[in-house]
């Protein structure tokens, strides 16, 4: 009887020191989806789960997006990453983060998309700018350069109404948008639009710079459009520009925003960038690709325009007549006020 005592109490200290030490080796591994981590050191991504056939090397630093947790045939956790590659699950190797983020005093950056912030299909009234001014002013005549929706076009608007039975208003709601030949559906998607999120938590900062300036290069040759912020297949202004790089990027630098761009004074939205305390500032000589550059008008301290660094003493920015590659100085405009980082 004794004996029998004895073989189930070492059997059971087997189990138990079995099991601790299981648990011990699952402690050194991530069980669970930890959706972002960061090499400790460097390793190899691998093309199967039982890591015999190695696809690249991964420097110490750089971030994983895990899509899934797996296992080999041996039962070891194993990571499942972005490309269809596999990375240990070893916490010594990798380590869980919440992925790329500004300290918290600056814009957070978004890893999902931002959404357009204002009211999607806002009636057009005078002073009003942007892009469904211009497409008005043009279908009424009196577009000459400068869409800021002006008497002249009030009035042939009320003329218009008038002429097709409309409420006569002189303003232009989705009804008379619709009768001038519009589509119902650009009245909304015009306000709409926010540019696609071009990188991820996953990503560096360096990959965040590069989808924004890639936003940008999508407006290179549109026209410049005061108070104008949409979509690439229009022009800009120069705020507008840097208002949907940000949005590429993952920067929502509320409480300016593209469908506000529009509206009566919003139009120097510049201004309010630049006394933005979320938006980092850097001294002239530490610029650095993807900082906003902002000048002053000639002869005062006032802030007038702001153009996206590139590097190399070039910018990208919307000036009449379009948007277009630069020199950061030039014989437009030289005198410049500061610099300011979005990505920090």
């Amino acid at each position: 009887m004794k004996k029998i005592r004895m073989t189930m109490l070492m059997a059971v200290m087997g189990m138990l020191i079995g099991g601790s030490q299981v648990a011990a080796a699952n402690s050194k591994y991530y069980t669970a989806n930890p959706t972002i981590v960061k090499a400790k050191k460097g390793l190899y991504e691998y093309k199967d789960v039982n890591r015999t056939k190695r696809a690249k090397l991964v420097h110490k630093g750089t971030m994983l997006h895990v899509i899934g947790m797996k296992h080999t045939t041996k039962k070891t956790p194993v990571l499942k990453v972005s490309g269809n590659y596999y990375v240990t699950a070893n916490k010594q190797y990798v380590a869980k983060t919440s992925g790329y983020q500004n300290p918290k005093q600056y814009y957070q950056v978004a890893n999902t998309q931002i959404k357009p912030y204002g009211k999607v299909g806002y009636m057009v009234k005078r002073n009003y700018e942007g892009i469904k001014t211009w497409k008005i002013m043009k279908k009424m005549g009196t577009f000459y350069g400068y869409n800021k929706y002006n008497t002249a076009t009030y009035n042939a608007v009320k003329a218009f109404q008038s002429k097709h039975h409309l409420k006569v208003t002189g303003n232009v709601d989705e009804k008379t948008w619709v009768k001038m030949g519009f589509s119902k559906s650009s009245f909304t998607a015009i306000d709409s639009y926010i540019a696609p999120l071009g990188a991820h938590a996953w990503n560096t900062r360096s990959q965040h710079i590069e989808a924004m300036i890639k936003q940008a290069y999508k407006y290179k040759n549109k026209l410049y459009l005061v108070g104008s912020s949409s979509e690439p297949s229009y022009g800009t202004d120069c705020s507008g520009l840097a208002m949907q790089a940000m949005y590429a990027g993952g920067v929502n630098p509320l409480p300016t925003s593209s469908i506000h761009h529009a509206y009566p004074g919003n139009e120097w939205n510049s201004r309010n960038l630049w006394a933005a305390k979320k938006l980092r500032k850097v001294a002239y000589n530490q610029r650095q690709r993807g900082d906003l550059i902002f000048y002053y008008q000639p002869g005062t301290h006032t802030i007038w325009h702001v153009a996206i660094y590139l590097g190399h003493n070039k910018v990208i920015e919307s000036w009449p007549p379009k948007i277009m590659v630069q020199p950061i100085q030039n014989s437009q405009r030289s005198d410049i006020a500061g610099v300011k980082r979005v990505f920090n």
